[in-house]
């Protein structure tokens, strides 16, 4: 197992094996939530489109992409002498002084993405959270001796510079449609918020909930472009009644993962990963192209992603979105 530089909630690590079973051969893996991008150190495409809603994220992956050696001196720059609460949290308001600037200064954007590294390796379980601010607001982890990741980052940017990898910032309601004119041949694997276990369990991504209409627009999403260029999908979430019915579409596959919150909590969770039906004869999800797909599909469900769609008629009398 190749390690990401990064610590991330949710990281999939844990999950490779299974995913690489379920992950189809293409010459193009599009990531709409790429988070610490071990799937894309642990797979092996030609190519790779790398999208996040995380601008700081897609800003550390870019200054390492485009300047490895600059960064990783930054970095290992930065780490020097930060390992107390006083240095952290002055570290952490000087990473958000930086957040506007980045965009606009590359000096800004490389010393950004040095304590982005710093942050993550000395908070509380690499765990990214924000207030409504925006503000970066994770907390002192209070680790012995946190580790610099200079080998992971060497292997992450040699093997994005290799494949070329394009590193998007967006919603994945804008990077799924806004990436598929990049690549012909494309699987999308996505690894969105995982819908809550139970009434008291919850995750907040980058401060903003990811809500069960979020999901349902996620598989509308993953269905039109299917329908439009022929991408086909794989996804992980949670195993829960609510994921197995918007991930209806999906041929879902179970699993149990042993999570690692805290130390004092190591409980086995289900999960699943799922992949997007498709007919064998015109390679559809839902049918209406083929005689045979529509029956063996279900149109009615295909139907029910997508707005104005007659069932009657078929998949092309769909427009897109």
């Amino acid at each position: 197992m190749i390690k990401s530089p990064l610590k991330w909630a949710g990281g999939k690590a844990r999950v490779m094996p299974q995913l690489l079973e379920h992950l189809p051969k293409a010459d193009c893996l599009i990531e709409p939530f790429v988070g610490s991008g071990t799937v894309f150190m642990n797979t092996e495409y030609r190519h790779y489109v790398l999208c996040d809603n995380n601008l700081n994220l897609i800003n550390f992956f870019r200054q390492l992409t485009g300047r490895p050696e600059d960064t990783i001196s930054a970095c290992r720059w930065i780490f020097s002498g930060g390992n107390n609460a006083e240095e952290f949290y002055k570290r952490r308001a000087e990473f958000n002084s930086l957040t506007q600037k980045a965009d606009l200064d590359p000096d800004a954007a490389l010393l950004h993405a040095a304590y982005f590294l710093y942050l993550n390796r000395h908070t509380y379980n690499g765990l990214y959270r924000e207030n409504l601010k925006g503000e970066f607001n994770s907390p002192f982890g209070k680790y012995a001796e946190p580790y610099f990741p200079e080998n992971e980052m060497r292997l992450f940017a040699e093997k994005a510079n290799d494949t070329k990898a394009l590193f998007y910032h967006g919603d994945f309601r804008d990077s799924i449609p806004g990436t598929m004119r990049l690549a012909h041949d494309a699987v999308i694997y996505c690894d969105p918020p995982y819908i809550p276990a139970s009434k008291t369990a919850s995750f907040t991504t980058y401060g903003k909930p990811f809500t069960l209409d979020d999901h349902r627009a996620l598989v509308a999403a993953l269905l039109n472009v299917n329908h439009q260029y022929g991408h086909r999908a794989v996804i992980s979430n949670s195993d829960t009644p609510e994921t197995r019915e918007i991930y209806s579409a999906f041929n879902l596959h179970s699993l149990s993962v042993r999570r690692s919150v805290s130390a004092k909590s190591r409980d086995m969770a289900g999960e699943v990963i799922g992949v997007l039906r498709v007919c064998d004869d015109c390679d559809s999800a839902g049918g209406g192209r083929c005689p045979d797909c529509g029956p063996v599909m279900g149109n009615a469900t295909y139907g029910e992603m997508f707005l104005g769609f007659d069932p009657a008629k078929g998949c092309e009398t769909q427009e897109p979105f």
